[in-house]
């Protein structure tokens, strides 16, 4: 059974067999001098009965005697010699342990031989004296060596068994033999093997017990010294472990720099330390990449990971020491920067110009070249009034507006912008409940033919009366509720409501169009085409009556796949699709063939510039869609003269105060007389 290490005085044993054997040898040379004092004593004393009975035998015994003295002597020599090298080297195994053993049982076997030839001649003899001593002697020294010869089994039996049945043995042979002495004596004999062999195994026991005790204490004290290590050391890596859950906890894991949490804390403590009114001013940058999210769908998000990482790295090495560099989002970083006295923001400013130029310039990732732009916000802090969150803040409204304005630009922070926001939020929040609480309604205007005037059609246009605000521009709403998705449900209710007007004001005995406006975001929505399906059917309106007024944000290639198959299955089931505004958002005039268009809204602007660059602009627009086969509306005719000139330039319907003003309700008579 091999089991752990067991030291005893430096020295190591991998066994515990081989340890209890080694422990058991060093008992087994210690005994030896009392067993060798024993028989030295017995043969002396032997000596003393025989000698005053012995005629002819005293030669015999004086050299018996001689021979026991000597072997006694080399005995002692050699148990003092071993015992001696046992104390240098504690534990033996193997060849060295085997030698030693064999010059003990060769000292203990010669010992048995003499006292077998002592017994023999003493049973011999005709003398009950000597006889008897020399059993009683033998006797005595077998029981003694039960607990004597205990720590070696083998060689302990053998001279148990060897000094016993000697005596039974001259008994039984002698001239005058005993049977009865020589049957106890080999009774005898067995009685003392087997409590040698419970002494050996108790023996044995002990020793297995003290090297697992041993162990155990050698094991707690291992225990306790990596204890002490572990307290020696528990400070420091508790400062260690501290540092580093800090980071794990303040640093982004994919671009090392601050995360969120980490750059508040670093403001934090830049506010702590501002002690005056005279510290330097903090400035921030925000910066939001522009339109990283392609790079995402287009290449995947690990290449879009390796981008951010270069893009932290520049950043980083244009802020330097001055601050402090943090990713605040997906793909947006804010730089908290100290400005040198003076003009603080236009110092942030050329900070940004700086980054800007680092993060344009090419990035090699994946075997492809790719450049990136961001549009950036600064603000500045002010003591006492403006925080650096709240400068951060600040600076993501900038950057907001930034973006509205372009991509790719800086913009200053102003307190118009913070105003903005709070108006743009509460109008969100008022939009989600406007329908609920009957703050809209939809106002009508007409359309006319434009060398009749009579009324072709309607268009549906939304008005918000807020309990809380008051009257709200469409130009206004309209945005915020695209962003939100409020479009939605907002585009659903003037539906529902334009064409609910139009069949109370009579439309199944004089049919009339009805125009509602469509953004791209309500076009593309999940249930769009079911919605337009389910209102027409639930107000007894035929396809055909319905127009759908969109921008030429149609024409946008990112949403086109579905752009495309949501008109064309309008068109298939009957709905018109005219442009709005046509001419103020995308180049398509070379696009119109790809989409089923049916006529487009000639923009308020150009009829406006009738007498400069918008007569070249209808003109040229209207002959084009004629050869398509589309037809034209302008909107925004104000004047009559507008109308003959409108007229004059082949444009086939019309739309304006001229007209008619937006009105609840619709016209009774369907033909206007405008001029």
């Amino acid at each position: 059974m091999v089991t752990r290490g067991n030291q005893t005085n430096g020295f190591t044993a991998t066994s515990i067999d081989e340890w209890v054997d080694a422990h058991l040898l060093r008992l087994a040379f210690r005994n030896n001098l009392a067993n060798i004092s024993v028989n030295l004593a017995a043969a002396i004393g032997l000596f003393l009965i025989v000698m005053p009975s012995a005629d002819k035998g005293f030669g015999f015994s004086a050299s018996w005697l001689s021979a026991i003295l000597v072997l006694s002597a080399l005995r002692y020599v050699h148990s003092l010699w071993v015992m001696r090298r046992l104390r240098e080297e504690p534990l033996l195994f193997g060849d060295p342990q085997q030698f030693y053993l064999a010059g003990y049982a060769a000292g203990l076997l010669t010992a048995v031989a003499l006292w077998g030839a002592m017994t023999g001649v003493a049973i011999s003899s005709n003398v009950d004296e000597i006889r008897y001593a020399v059993l009683v002697i033998i006797s005595a020294l077998a029981a003694g060596a039960t607990g004597i010869l205990a720590p070696q089994l083998v060689i302990g039996r053998i001279y148990i068994a060897a000094m016993l049945l000697q005596g039974s043995a001259a008994l039984t042979f002698s001239t005058a033999p005993n049977y009865l002495l020589a049957i106890l004596g080999a009774i005898f004999a067995v009685v003392m093997l087997i409590a040698h062999r419970n002494n050996h195994q108790v023996l044995r026991q002990s020793f297995e017990l003290q090297y697992r005790n041993n162990e155990l204490v050698a094991r707690l004290e291992t225990e306790r010294n990596l204890l002490e290590d572990l307290n020696a050391t528990l400070e420091t890596r508790v400062r260690e472990r501290t540092v580093e859950l800090k980071q794990l906890a303040e640093q982004d894991p994919l671009t090392g720099v601050l995360n969120r949490n980490g750059l508040m804390r670093w403001c934090d403590d830049a506010e702590t330390m501002a002690t005056s009114d005279v510290d330097p001013d903090l400035v921030a940058i925000f910066i939001d990449l522009d339109r990283f999210k392609q790079i995402n769908d287009g290449l995947g998000h690990t290449i879009g990971d390796k981008v951010l990482v270069e893009i932290a790295r520049r950043l980083q090495v244009s802020l330097g020491d001055n601050g402090a560099l943090g990713r605040w989002g997906g793909d947006e970083f804010v730089a908290i920067a100290t400005a040198p006295p003076g003009h603080p923001l236009d110092w942030a400013s050329e900070l940004a110009s700086r980054m800007r130029y680092a993060v344009e310039e090419p990035i090699h990732v994946a075997g492809r070249q790719l450049q990136i732009g961001f549009s950036a916000g600064v603000a500045v802090t002010a003591k006492g009034r403006i925080s650096i969150s709240d400068a951060i803040h600040y600076a993501d409204l900038a950057a907001g507006d930034a973006k509205r304005k372009g991509r790719g630009l800086t913009q200053v922070y102003k307190e118009k912008l913070l105003a903005e926001q709070e108006r743009n939020f509460a109008i969100c929040q008022a939009l989600k409940t406007a329908i609920a609480q009957n703050e809209l309604s939809v106002l009508f205007q007409p359309v006319v033919a434009a060398e009749s005037h009579a009324v072709v059609s309607y268009e549906a246009l939304l008005r918000w009366n807020s309990r809380d605000y008051g009257p709200i521009s469409p130009d206004e709403f309209i945005p915020i509720a695209e962003d939100t998705g409020e479009i939605v449900p907002l585009g659903n209710f003037v539906l529902d409501a334009a064409l609910g007007q139009l069949v109370r004001s009579g439309y199944h005995d004089n049919p009339l169009k009805m125009a509602v406006n469509v953004s791209l975001r309500q076009l593309i929505a999940p249930g769009f085409l079911e919605a337009v399906r389910s209102s027409l059917a639930r107000h007894d309106v035929r396809p055909g009556d319905l127009v759908l007024e969109v921008t030429e944000s149609i024409f946008d290639t990112r949403q086109q796949p579905i752009i495309s198959f949501v008109l064309h299955q309008l068109d298939s089931y009957g709905v018109e699709i005219h442009i709005d505004d046509f001419g103020t958002g995308y180049s398509s005039l070379s696009r119109l063939h790809e989409l089923p268009i049916h006529a487009l809204k000639i923009d308020r602007s150009f009829v406006h510039a009738l007498d400069t660059h918008g007569k070249a602009i209808i003109e040229g627009t209207a002959l084009i869609a004629r050869k398509l086969g589309i037809h034209i509306i302008a909107e925004g005719v104000e004047t009559p003269l507008q109308a003959r000139q409108l007229e004059e330039l082949g444009i086939e319907y019309l739309q304006g105060y001229l007209f008619g003003r937006p009105s609840p309700k619709l016209m009774e008579s369907h033909r206007i007389q405008s001029a």
